[in-house]
C-alpha cells in the first residue's frame, strides 16, 4: 500500500548513498523518436506503474467481504491480505531505492512489475486463503521495489524546473486517479466476475507496463557503489517487518506474551542496525541514522503512522460496513465509497498552493482534525442510515482531511534536511505511513472482532463503532500534538 492519494511520491532511490557518487548524476539520456514520444510515452508509462501500488490497495477493498465469504475467514485474518502487502512494501522499500541507485533503473522497474504479477497470479490460482496473502506479500515486495525506480526514472527522464515540476504533478495526480478507479473497478469486477479478477485486473495491467516500460523507457547506466552493509540493511528490514507482526499478534486473543517477544527482537534488530550505521566500517548503510536527529523527520515519521493507522484501518472496514450490515453489492460499496478519493484530490491541489503561504503547521492541524472527525461521524451510522447522512459526510470531511495532511506531511519530513538528503528524509515518512498501514486494518479489525461478531464471522455495527473511535483517537492524542508541536513559522525546503 505505497503512496496514498494526494502524496507526494518519495523518490528513496535518489538518495545519495554514503561513500558512492553523488545523488546529482547527469540523468539518462532520453531514447531518440521524436519530441511527442519523448516528454510523454515516458511519463505514462511511469504513472502506470506508480497507479498500479494505489489502484492495487482500493481495487481489493471491495473484494474482500466476497473473498472473506468464499475461504469463511475471520475479518482479522483477512486484514492480512492488505497488512501482508503493507509489511513487504514497508520492509523493503529502501532496499528497492539502494537497487535502483545500483543497478539500470529500468532492469528494476520492469523486474518489480513482474514480480506484481506473479504475485496478482498466485492470488488468482489461491486454494486456500493463506496462499492470497502469499500472493499479496509478493505483489507488496514488488510494489517495493517499482515505486523507487519509477520515481528516479521519473526525475532522468524530465529536467529539474518546470518541466519536473509538471510531471511529478501528473504523476502524484495519477495515483490519486487510480486509487478512486481502484474503488470502483473493483466493486464492478467482483460483482460481474467474481473477487479473483480482480487479481487478473492487477497482473494484466503489470505485464503490460513492464512491456511500455522496455519500449518506451531509457535503460540507464549501472552505477558501481561501495557495498552495502548487508547485515546493518537485514537487521532493520528484520525490525520494521517484526514490529507490523508484533502488532497482529497483540490483537489477537493470547498473542500478548508473543507480541511481546517480537517487539523485543524488533528492538534488537533495531539497536544493531543504529550501532553499524554510526560505525558504517567503510560500507553504505541503507538509512543513515543521523537523518532521525531531525525534529522535522520524527515528526513527519510519528503522524504520517498513526494518520495512515487510522486512514487504512477504518477505510478497510468500511466496506466490511457497508456490504455486511447494509446489505450493498460490492459493486455499490465501491461506488460508495468513491467521494473520498474525489475529496483528497480536491483537496490536495488547494493544500499545495496554501502551502506556499502558511506552510505545513496549520494544514496539518487541520487535515488532523478532519480526517478524525470524519471517522468518528461512522460511529453515529446504524444499519439503516441514510448513505446521504453520517456516512457521506465521514467520507468528504476526511477526505477534505487527508488531501490537507499528506502533502504537509511530506513537506515536514524535508523542512529541516538539505537537498541532498530529500531522498532518505522521504524513504523515513513512506516507510512510517506503510507501517501504519500495515498494522491498522489488523489491529482495528481484532478490536472490532473482540467486541462482538454477526452471524457467519461478520463483525456487529458495535463492533464497528469501537474500532473507529479508537482509530479516531489514537489520531487526535498522538496525531495533534506531534503536529502543534512545529515550528509556526516553519515553511517547506
Amino acid at each position: 500500500m505505497s503512496a496514498r492519494p494526494g502524496e507526494t511520491p518519495s523518490p528513496a532511490s535518489s538518495l545519495p548513498v554514503p561513500g558512492g557518487p553523488a545523488a546529482d548524476t547527469p540523468p539518462d539520456p532520453p531514447e531518440p523518436g521524436g519530441p511527442a514520444r519523448v516528454r510523454y510515452a515516458p511519463l505514462a508509462v511511469l504513472s502506470a506503474a506508480a497507479g498500479l501500488d494505489a489502484g492495487g490497495v482500493a481495487v481489493l477493498n471491495s473484494a474482500l467481504p466476497s473473498m472473506g465469504a468464499r475461504f469463511g475467514t475471520s475479518a482479522q485474518n483477512l486484514s492480512w491480505a492488505v497488512t501482508g502487502y503493507a509489511l513487504a512494501f514497508a520492509g523493503l522499500l529502501l532496499c528497492g531505492g539502494a537497487m535502483a541507485d545500483r543497478l539500470r533503473r529500468r532492469q528494476v522497474l520492469v523486474r518489480g512489475l513482474v514480480t506484481v504479477a506473479v504475485g496478482a497470479v498466485l492470488a488468482f490460482m489461491a486454494p486456500v486463503f493463506w496462499m492470497v496473502v502469499a500472493g499479496r506479500v509478493l505483489q507488496g515486495a514488488g510494489a517495493a521495489i517499482t515505486m523507487p525506480a519509477a520515481t528516479a526514472l521519473l526525475t532522468s527522464v524530465y529536467p529539474s524546473g518546470p518541466t519536473r515540476s509538471r510531471a511529478l504533478g501528473v504523476f502524484s495526480a495519477a495515483q490519486a486517479g487510480c486509487y478512486g478507479a481502484g474503488l470502483v473497478l473493483g466493486g464492478v469486477v467482483t460483482s460481474a466476475f467474481g473477487w479473483r479478477w480482480v487479481f487478473a485486473l492487477q497482473a494484466s495491467a503489470a505485464v503490460v507496463t513492464a512491456a511500455a516500460a522496455m519500449r518506451w523507457l531509457p535503460a540507464g547506466t549501472r552505477h558501481h557503489r561501495s557495498r552495502l552493509d548487508l547485515v546493518g540493511a537485514g537487521a532493520l528490514v528484520t525490525a520494521i517487518t517484526l514490529i507490523v507482526l508484533s502488532a497482529d499478534l497483540a490483537s489477537r486473543p493470547g498473542g500478548g506474551r508473543l507480541a511481546g517477544v517480537l517487539v523485543a527482537a524488533a528492538a534488537a534488530g533495531g539497536y544493531l542496525w543504529w550501532r553499524r550505521g554510526r560505525t558504517r566500517d567503510g560500507d553504505a548503510v541503507l538509512l543513515d541514522p543521523g537523518l532521525l536527529r531531525s525534529r522535522g523527520v520524527r515528526t513527519a515519521a510519528l503522524v504520517a503512522s498513526v494518520f495512515y493507522f487510522c486512514v487504512t484501518g477504518s477505510l478497510f472496514l468500511l466496506p466490511l460496513y457497508l456490504q455486511q450490515v447494509r446489505g450493498m453489492s460490492p459493486a455499490s460499496s465501491g461506488l460508495a465509497v468513491l467521494p473520498v478519493s474525489l475529496a483528497v484530490t480536491a483537496a490536495a491541489l488547494v493544500s499545495g498552493r496554501l502551502m506556499r503561504t502558511r506552510g505545513p503547521r496549520p494544514l496539518l492541524a487541520w487535515g488532523v482534525l478532519l480526517t478524525a472527525g470524519g471517522v468518528l461521524l461512522w460511529c453515529t451510522a446504524g444499519p439503516h442510515s441514510p448513505y446521504g447522512g453520517a456516512v457521506l459526510a465521514g467520507l468528504v470531511v476526511t477526505g477534505i482531511g487527508q488531501g490537507l495532511a499528506f502533502p504537509a506531511i511530506t513537506a515536514t519530513g524535508l523542512r529541516d534536511v538539505s537537498d541532498r538528503a530529500h531522498g532518505s528524509a522521504s524513504a523515513v515518512t513512506t516507510t512510517a505511513l506503510q507501517i501504519g498501514s500495515g498494522i491498522g486494518p489488523t489491529v482495528l479489525a481484532g478490536i472490532a472482532q473482540a467486541v462482538g461478531a454477526g452471524g457467519r464471522g461478520e463483525l456487529s455495527l458495535s463492533g464497528h463503532h469501537i474500532a473507529y473511535a479508537v482509530a479516531a483517537g489514537l489520531l487526535l492524542f498522538v496525531g495533534l500534538p506531534a503536529a502543534a508541536r512545529l515550528d509556526k513559522g516553519s515553511r517547506p525546503k
